[in-house]
């Protein structure tokens, strides 16, 4: 369904009822890979996943991709929905999005539940890298179209450009390169470099409060997460990692994910 607030009109996939949880995907990323954590929660919680502005079936708008602009988006589709105190569950520069949430809304969360979440402090790193992968790949699909864009992605992806892209050969290479090409041009060009370029630093303001943070990787993952970055995070802990799991954990290893966030949360 869309839900229009601040300004956007965004795609969403809401289920079930009762206690809320949120997904929030990363940059060049969409909702679809939530759907094994819908489909196991949504029988006893409200699970809503969207869209993010510039992303997939939400599109761009003429500005607005500011961590704080989309936390934003965050808290009108929270309020659209009626979401009390929601768990938020995020993977890579959603992560971003979810902790200043938190860190501005602290009332309005029962915990943080990320995913890969190194983007909290090497926000920089993935600017400058990016500056280079999403010309080219804005390039790729200006000349190619989203066709070109998947034949960019298949040479290039976990290689020269977009290291989460997992090896040659892995079961979930393809469907993460379809995820990739899935955006309009403007997002490769800019909406990614303003996402990455406005990370604020959340971490001193998130130790400030008092709610159960779960940080998890898998041990494929090219960008492993430290901890000690979130040591002084109250109730924080990195759970056990996913054995063989890349960057997208939540969807390689579904039940194992899913297993872990139970546990940790009491679902």
């Amino acid at each position: 369904m869309k839900v229009r607030v601040n300004g956007c009109d965004f795609n969403c996939r809401v289920e079930g009822d009762g206690p809320g949880i949120v997904f929030i995907h990363g940059e060049i990323h969409g909702l679809d890979y939530w759907a094994p954590q819908i489909e196991a929660f949504s029988d006893r919680y409200t699970c809503l996943a969207y869209d993010r502005r510039g992303h997939a079936g939400t599109g761009m708008t003429d500005y607005g991709f500011s961590v704080e602009n989309q936390t934003v988006d965050l808290l009108g589709l929270v309020e659209h929905f009626g979401l009390e105190k929601p768990l938020l569950v995020a993977l890579a520069f959603g992560t971003t999005i979810a902790a200043n949430f938190a860190v501005n809304h602290p009332e309005r969360v029962s915990g943080l539940a990320l995913i890969a979440w190194g983007e909290l402090y090497e926000a920089r790193s993935y600017l400058e890298r990016w500056q280079v992968a999403g010309r080219a790949a804005a390039d790729a699909l200006e000349a190619g179209g989203r066709d070109g864009l998947v034949a960019f992605l298949r040479e290039h992806g976990g290689t020269r450009y977009f290291k989460v892209i997992p090896p040659e050969g892995h079961p979930f290479r393809e469907p993460v390169i379809q995820l990739l090409a899935n955006h309009p041009v403007a997002e490769y060009r800019t909406g990614m470099l303003e996402m990455a370029a406005s990370v604020p630093d959340v971490i001193p303001r998130l130790e400030t409060l008092d709610f159960p943070v779960m940080g998890i990787n898998g041990t494929a993952d090219p960008f492993i997460e430290d901890p000690a970055r979130l040591a002084g995070v109250r109730n924080f802990r990195q759970v056990e990692p996913v054995e063989g799991a890349g960057r997208f954990l939540h969807w390689e290893c579904p039940d194992i994910f899913n297993a872990r966030l139970t546990d940790f949360f009491g679902l």
